[in-house]
């Protein structure tokens, strides 16, 4: 949508009661993400508390119940994000409560995320905003969550985040809850859809395209600035693919036919 300046004023503060449990006001949860399947967000549906990160605000149909931004201060003081230039200052000015790290001064709807009770309660294994939320719900006892913008592709930069949101809706699956996810654009639980062993590969024994390797393109620094270039895996069964070796201690001699690998040259 490009680069939106969400409008600032207004009174500024809350309700008290934001600031203790339980933070949501019904037992469906909705969280809303940055990608195309949040226009399927249950926007006027009372029954539905809406959470959502507050680089998606631009693309909601109206303001969520919550906001969260679990970044450090380094992150979030930051003025200009791709879609909010003011971002710092629309914080300050913000009148829907927030989850963040602290309760900040300067944010008067920063509500502190209850990380030491999450922790105690649960593994520590969060690797994205979604699943922070997660956790929260299953201690509020919500029985219903709805992803809506929230894909972690597994082709993009939030792959590595991808497996804790799995991890987090097998969890809440596992507990008795329910899982709502658009139809369209979904890939969260999804892929790929066929199923490993029975339908992974094909009629000559080889991997359906959704099973092979992908391409893996990172950012490399050069004088002129960053560019993508694509990782090479290494090829153990060539010499100029493999690593160097450092020879053995005591001049011992490295056991090549147990090693499953051709002699390094």
């Amino acid at each position: 949508m490009g680069n939106v300046t969400l409008q600032l004023g207004g009174p500024v503060g809350g309700k008290a009661t934001f600031r203790r449990p339980p933070y949501f006001r019904t037992k469906k949860l909705g969280i809303l993400g940055r990608t195309t399947n949040i226009k399927y967000a249950p926007y006027t549906d009372p029954s539905w508390t809406l959470v959502g990160h507050t680089s998606a605000r631009p693309l909601m149909e109206r303001e969520p119940d919550w906001y969260f931004d679990m970044h450090r201060p380094e992150c979030f003081q930051t003025e200009h994000k791709s879609w909010n230039q003011q971002y710092y200052r629309w914080l300050k000015h913000l009148q829907t409560p927030i989850f963040m790290q602290e309760e900040w001064p300067e944010i008067p709807m920063a509500v502190r995320y209850p990380i030491e009770v999450v922790l105690q309660e649960y593994r520590a294994y969060f690797t994205n905003h979604a699943a922070y939320m997660i956790a929260l719900a299953m201690m509020e006892g919500v029985h219903t969550i709805g992803l809506f913008g929230c894909q972690y592709g597994h082709d993009t930069e939030y792959s590595t985040q991808r497996g804790s949101l799995e991890y987090w809706l097998g969890r809440f699956e596992q507990n008795g809850g329910q899982v709502i996810l658009p139809v369209k654009f979904n890939t969260v639980l999804n892929y790929p859809p066929q199923l490993y062993g029975y339908e992974s590969h094909d009629k000559d024994g080889r991997l359906v395209e959704a099973y092979r390797p992908k391409q893996l393109i990172v950012d490399k620094a050069t004088r002129e600035g960053a560019v993508k270039v694509p990782v090479k895996p290494i090829d153990m069964e060539c010499g100029d693919g493999r690593p160097p070796l450092a020879p053995p201690p005591n001049g011992e001699a490295i056991a090549w036919e147990r090693s499953g690998h051709s002699i390094h040259v």
